[in-house]
């Protein structure tokens, strides 16, 4: 990995880890919506982490999306269902975004927390960071 990769990567890493905290913080002021909200972006840096070494990386979903596809579940890269997980919590997203007023479970927004954090951890095992 290059300096410019290794660079993007420690950003991603520290934007991913800055909204999993945001997350973890809106679960214990049961703020369940905002939780699912960091917990989702999260997860998306997260990934986005993944791309960078492919020299892939991009905001938007769809072809993030595609690539997760693509490069990880085929290959079981990581051992967790990360395209399951990234469809869920943008799913949540949508849902949260569509309808301000809907209300998210603990039980759901403790669920997207724990996979952030558990993509999150696994990302950094894999890459050793």
């Amino acid at each position: 990995m290059d300096a410019v990769q290794k660079k993007k990567i420690l950003f991603r890493l520290h934007q991913s880890e800055e909204k999993l905290r945001l997350s973890t913080l809106m679960l214990q002021k049961s703020a369940f919506n905002d939780s699912v909200i960091y917990s989702y972006l999260s997860i998306f840096y997260s990934v986005r982490i993944l791309l960078i070494e492919k020299d892939e990386d991009s905001d938007d979903y769809n072809k993030i999306y595609e690539l997760i596809e693509n490069y990880f579940n085929p290959t079981g890269w990581t051992g967790l269902p990360i395209s399951e997980i990234i469809k869920e919590a943008k799913q949540f997203k949508e849902k949260i975004d569509a309808n301000p007023g809907i209300r998210i479970t603990k039980k759901e927004a403790e669920k997207l927390n724990k996979n952030a954090s558990l993509i999150l951890e696994e990302i950094k095992s894999k890459l050793q960071i």
